[in-house]
């Protein structure tokens, strides 16, 4: 997918690709209010999205948070949770309800949320200066990085825009099992203020060299379940590569044919020295920057598998 963002996923070629929208919605999607001027002192054009759902707990206190601020916040995410959805595209018409003003509920995938939206929502001279995936329902670490909708609505914005937009994947562990109690509305309008600090900043920094963020650079943060006097800091990790959860299919007892998911916990000992992981449990703030690229540049690596394939024929 990398090789064509390169070649360019233009408005045309998207438009081809996912509309028309709902039959079930025949009349003109309204388009989202957005001001076209930009300068260092103004305020984002925000592009929003989530895996869990456009009206989750999560994503609604961070839209609250950064229209607060002032920001233009665009909401276009899946009409219902597409959790592990990685970053997958839907090569297929997708209806797009307009929930209310600039809310939009897309029947695709995470990623192609934020391709739709920056292609038919946005002024081609005008694509937000910044994609924002999250506030997501559970951690998105090491192994599980890959898988999540949550970081491939990020990936999206890097990987299959061109050029590239700005791109960060919030994601937390809930204080408890209901998202909507009020421990967990206290925990997500805490995460809420420091993405918005964090946006803060970065602003500033565009002021300085014209950039939010390296151009096709993604951030993958994730923010522990506990009071902010318990959280002993903010640090740059690496993806871990130890797994902190084990997934299996069990068949259903009640119907034939089906299996269902189980999903266990299991503590991490060991991962690498900087793992993401790690920080997470030991109750930091982890931020790993994300660039997309797949590619093991490894010298070792390459050597090894240019030595397999020396007697091989087409």
């Amino acid at each position: 997918m990398t090789m064509l963002a390169r070649i360019g996923i233009t408005a045309p070629l998207l438009l081809i690709s996912f509309l028309p929208f709902s039959a079930t919605s025949r009349e003109k999607i309204p388009a989202p209010e957005i001001d076209k001027r930009a300068s260092c002192n103004d305020t984002l054009r925000i592009l929003l999205s989530n895996d869990d759902g456009f009206d989750q707990p999560g994503i609604t206190a961070l839209q609250q948070a950064l229209n607060q601020a002032e920001h233009q916040v665009v909401v276009a995410a899946p009409a219902k949770n597409a959790s592990g959805s990685s970053a997958s595209i839907t090569f297929a018409p997708v209806a797009v309800a307009h929930v209310e003003t600039n809310t939009y509920a897309v029947s695709a995938s995470p990623a192609t949320a934020v391709v739709l939206a920056i292609n038919a929502f946005y002024p081609a001279l005008s694509p937000p200066d910044l994609v924002i995936s999250g506030i997501n329902k559970g951690a998105n670490l090491g192994p599980a990085t890959g898988i999540s909708g949550t970081v491939g609505a990020a990936t999206a914005a890097i990987n299959l825009i061109d050029p590239p937009i700005a791109a960060i994947a919030i994601s937390t562990d809930p204080l408890g099992p209901n998202f909507s109690d009020e421990d967990n509305t206290q925990h997500l309008q805490r995460i809420s203020a420091f993405i918005t600090n964090l946006v803060d900043r970065l602003t500033r920094e565009r002021c300085k060299n014209g950039l939010l963020l390296p151009q096709g650079l993604a951030l993958n943060i994730n923010y522990p379940p506990l009071p902010t006097a318990e959280i002993k800091g903010v640090v740059v990790r690496e993806q871990g590569q130890a797994p902190y959860f084990k997934i299996s299919y069990n068949p259903s007892k009640d119907e034939a044919n089906i299996y269902l998911p189980v999903l266990n916990k299991q503590a991490v000992e060991n991962d690498i020295a900087p793992s993401d992981t790690l920080a997470y449990h030991q109750g930091y703030i982890t931020i790993v920057p994300l660039d997309g690229h797949s590619t093991n540049k490894d010298a070792a690596t390459k050597n090894l598998i240019e030595f397999v394939i020396r007697e091989l024929k087409p």
